[in-house]
This record gives C-alpha cells, structure tokens and sequence, in this order.
C-alpha cells in the first residue's frame, strides 16, 4: 500500500460533497434551520392606502363640480329675484358640500356683485351680502333662508350723476364733520353740506342746504331733498339704515326667515 493510501485511510478524513451539506458545505443542516428565506414585503396597506387616495380625488373633484353647479344656480335666482343686469359671485362655504346638500342644510353663501342696477334702473351700485342658514326645497329650485345681511355703495360718481350735477365741476364727498350721515358737493366756487336719510324702506334722500356760489350750479338743488329710489332686492332683503363713507353712500339691509326663488 502506499504512502498515498495510508493517508486515505487513516489520515485526513474524505471530504463530503459541496452539495450534501448546510451553509459552506460543512456539515448538514442544524434541525430546524434550513436556507434563508425572502421576506415578503406587504402590499396590502399600501395599496389600500393608494386606493382611498384616489377615491377621496374622485370624491373632492366630484364635489367641487356640484358645488360648481349650485352656485351658478343660485347667481341665476338671485338675478332674477332681483332683476338685476348681471350675476352675482356666489361663493358656498364649507365642504364637503354634497353632506350640506343631503340634509338640506347649507351653512353660509357669500354673494357679492360690481357696477350692477337693479328693475332696469339707471343707478350703478356695487354690494355685499352673507347668507346663512340656508334650506334647499326638496326640488332644489328654491330655499329659504335663517338669516341674510349685506350692504350696498352707492358711490359718489353715480350719485352725482343722477343729481345732474355738472360732471367735472362738482364732486360729491364725505363730511364728517355732519357725522357719519353727512355729506358736501363742493366746486371752484364753494361748497354745499347736506345729509343722508333713510326716508323708507323704498327711499333715500340727499338734503342740501342752502348756500351761495356755488347753489347756482347746482341749477336749484340747493336747500331741497333728492330722492334716491331703492330697487326691489333679492331674497326679501330690506334696507335698514344708510351712512357716509369715503365712497359713497352705504345702505346697509338684513332679512330674516325669507325665502330664496326661481
């Protein structure tokens, strides 16, 4: 026998397979071990978490739309309610909007409107108004109304205008030195204080005292009361009380329990 086989027998032990083994081909496995395995990564919530992404988008889009839609309805009946030359901004406040709708329940709409008449009227007027409370019909054409408040300016320019005062010479303004009530026209050639009231529901007169100068431009306004005729307003709204700002005269009206129609 050879030196070669001697060591076969007795000196190095024979190598096990590569592939019979645990690990490095060592040895066989420990019980209860085995190869590592590939964690699974959880899709599950993430894809739930995608999939309510989205229907929220589709949700919030789609409410935005009938929001949309309602709005331009409501600027249409307030137009018309009104008679007014053009269509109020309307804005609904709240969201999501379509949970208001279902219980017939709208918080608050703010509506407001530039440069407009009313009833075919000559006197431009720009306003503000807030509505809350407000209860669609089951038809959704109409509603009423807890509370709606707002003002209206009617500015110097187009006051005077409806005065006939000459355009250029005479500018109408503030005098608060009257209160917040007062009012002057003044010119080149002097100026004539006066006073803003609420005659009625329906009427605002300008009162000017008599002066000199410049009453004669005024072609015998001087010393008499000029009656402004309030339009019809929307949504049963009133006018309450008239001031003087830097603008113009304010006419201030609220409603309360009315109704909103087609």
């Amino acid at each position: 026998m050879t030196d070669y086989e001697s060591r076969g027998q007795g000196g190095w032990p024979a190598q096990p397979s590569a592939n019979s083994g645990y690990g490095d081909g060592y040895g066989p496995a420990p019980q209860g071990y085995g190869p590592p395995r590939r964690r699974r990564r959880r899709r599950g919530p993430i894809a739930l978490l995608v999939v309510l992404v989205v229907i929220a988008v589709i949700a919030g889009v789609g409410d935005q739309i009938a929001k949309s839609y309602a709005q331009n309805r409501i600027a249409q009946q307030i137009q018309t309610s009104g008679d007014l030359s053009a269509k109020p901004s309307v804005s609904i406040e709240g969201w999501p909007f379509l949970t208001q709708v279902a219980a017939h329940d709208i918080k608050a709409i703010d509506i407001s409107g530039n440069d407009v008449t009313a009833n075919s009227g000559k006197l431009p007027f720009s306003y503000t108004a807030k509505a809350t409370g407000v209860h669609p019909n089951s038809s959704f054409n109409g509603a009423t109304i807890n509370q709606i408040s707002g003002q209206a300016l009617l500015t110097f320019a187009s006051v005077a205008g409806l005065l006939g005062l000459p355009s250029g010479s005479v500018t109408l303004s503030a005098d608060p030195a009257a209160g917040t009530n007062g009012i002057k026209a003044s010119s080149a050639l002097g100026s004539i204080t006066g006073t803003v009231k609420l005659a009625s529901p329906n009427e605002i007169d300008v009162s000017l005292d008599s002066g000199s100068g410049l009453a004669s431009l005024l072609s015998g306004l001087s010393g008499n009361a000029i009656k402004i005729q309030i339009p019809k307003l929307p949504a049963g709204l009133a006018v309450r009380s008239v001031s003087v700002n830097n603008q113009g005269i304010v006419a201030t009206a609220s409603a309360s329990n009315t109704t909103l129609t087609q």
